[in-house]
């Protein structure tokens, strides 16, 4: 059985729109299997009377190692997510001596801090809470949240500054009177040592705090 030209070139440009469709590196794998079987058994079952043109032989050579630079630029890739993720010792290592934005307290030494939160949708009014080491309010205003970050100067609800110490936040959401969402403020910390637990590895902050990898919404 003969498998002409027009067959070859019309699987290696299925191959190539799968790729272009962003397919998993397994899939990719099986269409250089693919690709491969048929350029192999094209060359087998060609007609010696009208043998395959070089210049067609090389343009699919040519196609054949298209794809297989495109499975291992994938692999690479894979294998640089793994490490900024996580995934090995090194890419754990590279967290330590970094600042990661996690809920949490921080320290005031009257430099105003910037306290992270998540954007409630339908929210009309946003209130931060500040909250000694202790978890007593010693502060109480309305903040306009700007790309999910509030400012805090430090100061309590009539303007006289704070001591230098360790601080909680809350962001309260309200919708009219209706208090509709109430989360931990996101503050910057350092991280001082990685651990590697059941759960997964789990990042130890200057101050005593702990984190989950997930739980890191900004790193700098």
């Amino acid at each position: 059985m003969e498998i002409t030209p027009t067959t070859t070139s019309t699987s290696t440009s299925a191959a190539a729109s799968r790729t272009e469709t962003q397919e998993s590196p397994n899939a990719m794998a099986g269409d250089f299997q693919t690709f491969l079987t048929l350029l192999t058994t094209q060359m087998r079952n060609q007609d010696p009377l009208k043998p395959m043109e070089s210049t067609e032989f090389v343009a699919q050579l040519a196609s054949f190692s298209g794809v297989e630079q495109q499975i291992r630029a994938n692999d690479r890739l894979e294998s640089i997510l793994g490490v900024l993720a996580g995934g090995s010792a090194d890419g754990l290592a590279a967290w330590i001596g970094r600042e990661v934005r996690v809920p949490g307290k921080a320290d005031f030494s009257g430099k105003a801090l910037e306290i992270g939160m998540a954007p409630v949708e339908g929210a009309d009014r946003t209130i931060l809470v500040v909250q000694n080491d202790f978890g007593q309010d010693v502060a109480r205003r309305t903040v306009t949240p700007q790309d999910g970050v509030i400012t805090w100067d430090g100061t309590d609800g009539l303007g006289t500054m704070l001591a230098n110490g360790r601080y909680g936040f809350k962001v309260e959401s309200y919708t009219g009177e209706t208090l509709t969402d109430t989360q931990t403020g996101q503050v910057f910390a350092k991280v001082s040592e990685v651990r590697i637990e059941g759960a997964g590895p789990v990042l130890l902050t200057e101050g005593g705090g702990r984190v989950a990898l997930d739980e890191v919404t900004a790193v700098r």
